[in-house]
């Protein structure tokens, strides 16, 4: 979904439309998760942030306006609420269940939620460059953009994601070596 057609349903569910929250849900919910689970690094918590968007989205939906960056501003209300998020848990005490594994079972996040390729990436890339990606590619938000939401320069973002880029290149022409 292009810029101004999310701006364009912004505006009618800011108007009250209904189906219009349905068609951005839809067309933004990939990008958004993928950007959420990139800060909070799991599966799960990225699902209720998700939810938690979509909820403040709908709750601010009037201070809205129409004609600006659509994308901008709700991928700006994810970033606040999963980096609150991240404060949060960073306070409280984990605790280990891998030592009781045959008590609760085993559980690897990486095997059963996500692709190779962003198992790769996730491997291969830091944070930074993580997010400049799956912005890019998964959620089509120009380097500019990207630029404004992450408070960076825009040469540093053009700079890591042709850095992130070479990485993920260099990391799977080893892979297909090894098969």
């Amino acid at each position: 979904m292009d810029k101004s057609e999310l701006d364009y349903y912004m505006t009618l569910l800011r108007r009250g439309d209904e189906t219009a929250f349905e068609i951005i849900y839809e067309k933004t919910k990939r990008g958004l998760f993928a950007f959420i689970l990139s800060y909070c690094k799991n599966y799960h918590t990225a699902e209720d942030l998700m939810q938690s968007t979509y909820i403040k989205l709908r709750s601010s939906i009037d201070s809205y306006k129409p004609g600006s960056n659509a994308g901008a501003w709700l991928f700006t209300i994810a970033k606040n609420l999963t980096i609150n998020e991240v404060k949060k848990n960073r306070r409280e005490v984990s605790s280990d269940f891998s030592e009781k594994e045959n008590q609760f079972g085993e559980y690897n996040m990486d095997e059963n939620l996500t692709s190779p390729l962003l198992k790769t990436m996730r491997e291969n890339l830091n944070e930074t460059e993580l997010r400049i990606v799956l912005l890019y590619l998964v959620s089509g938000f120009k380097h500019r953009e990207i630029a404004q939401m992450l408070e960076k320069p825009l040469g540093t973002v053009l700079w890591s994601y042709r850095n992130a880029i070479g990485k993920i290149k260099k990391a799977l022409e080893a892979e297909e070596n090894e098969n």
